[in-house]
């Protein structure tokens, strides 16, 4: 099946300042940074805008939660998705631990229609990156807010650990957030085969 006419909504975590993102949002996390990568904002946007190019170069329709380092609510990014009525919904985030041995990729799923998404992309992107999944299979039921409010199928990718000196350096290399990119992309056209 043809990615063709899908609406996709990519959401690039975070954004804004925390002090931005308090005043708008009330509370706000303004995301984590890596010794060599920088903020994971800025990385997840750097992601998200090659996957989005992919994207929309194979006909889908997608829309963004943000494209700019500006702060949206967690609920205002849900409700763009639900409003606009997109078939899925991809958040980009980098991972931390006060652990710095914690390594690897993750795809996050909470309601029961949103896991086959989570199983669809994470594999690819180990495909394409090499880099290890957190835990065995790296797919986790969390409750995240993006996740438990959206209607439609949906999952939150942690792309590496910034507190991991071997995932932050390869991060911090674009040509491996085009490699990130590409995988996301591939898995996504899973989803819909």
């Amino acid at each position: 099946m043809s990615l063709r006419g899908k609406k996709i909504f990519i959401d690039p975590g975070h954004g804004g300042t925390a002090s931005e993102g308090k005043n708008r949002c009330g509370t706000y996390a303004v995301g984590t940074s890596g010794k060599k990568s920088g903020n994971e904002k800025s990385s997840a946007l750097a992601i998200a805008e090659v996957v989005v190019e992919y994207l929309e170069e194979a006909g889908a329709n997608v829309k963004m939660s943000r494209t700019t380092d500006d702060p949206v609510c967690l609920d205002e990014r849900a409700k763009m998705a639900n409003k606009w009525g997109a078939d899925i919904f991809v958040s980009f985030h980098h991972n931390s631990s006060t652990n710095t041995s914690a390594n690897g990729l993750s795809a996050h799923y909470y309601k029961s229609e949103d896991k086959a998404l989570a199983e669809a992309i994470l594999p690819r992107i180990v495909d394409y990156t090499g880099l290890d999944t957190w835990g065995s299979t790296g797919i986790r039921k969390d409750n995240f807010q993006v996740l438990r409010d959206t209607d439609m199928p949906a999952t939150l990718l942690e792309l590496g650990f910034m507190s991991n000196p071997d995932d932050d350096a390869f991060i911090a290399d674009y040509d491996n957030k085009i490699d990130m990119a590409g995988g996301i992309y591939r898995g996504i056209r899973d989803y819909f085969e």
